[in-house]
């Protein structure tokens, strides 16, 4: 008996970490690497909402990291600055990204040295209590790229 019990509750455990049922899919996930000495990583994503009510997503963590806020970023008097997001509301049906100049994911103190081709694990939370894992792969962004910009 306690050994179905035990099967029960790590299985229960599983499908809680996959965000099964929560209607909640992660697409594109990205970090950009810094320089090695850096404490402070930007991690992008699209967060797609396939179920027909609103899903809060309460924070985003990494067990890659100390810590990791969701931030959005405000240009006040032409200056950029970026704000803490207590949460984030995913529309029915719906996607909310996680992008360069916009919403995204601040993350403190790398607990290793991530260079472009590592990957980064981040755990998106909801409100509901379910999780939803996904990997993130490390990218080195250049000035260089110019695909969003609109002349």
């Amino acid at each position: 008996m306690i050994k179905h019990a035990l099967i029960t509750v790590i299985l229960l455990a599983a499908t809680s970490l996959a965000g099964a049922d929560s209607g909640l899919q992660v697409s594109e996930p990205w970090v950009r690497e810094a320089p090695p000495t850096s404490r402070v990583l930007a991690a992008y994503l699209t967060l797609v909402n396939t179920d027909d009510n609103t899903v809060t997503v309460t924070a985003i963590s990494s067990p890659d990291f100390k810590n990791a806020e969701i931030h959005r970023t405000v240009i006040e008097a032409g200056v950029a600055r970026m704000l803490p997001v207590k949460q984030l509301e995913v529309p029915a049906g719906g996607q909310l990204m996680l992008e360069p100049g916009g919403h995204h994911l601040m993350l403190f103190d790398p607990l290793r040295t991530l260079t472009a081709g590592e990957t980064v694990t981040l755990i998106i939370h909801m409100n509901n209590g379910k999780q939803l894992s996904a990997t993130a792969p490390v990218i080195r962004k250049t000035g260089e790229d110019h695909s969003h910009h609109h002349h």
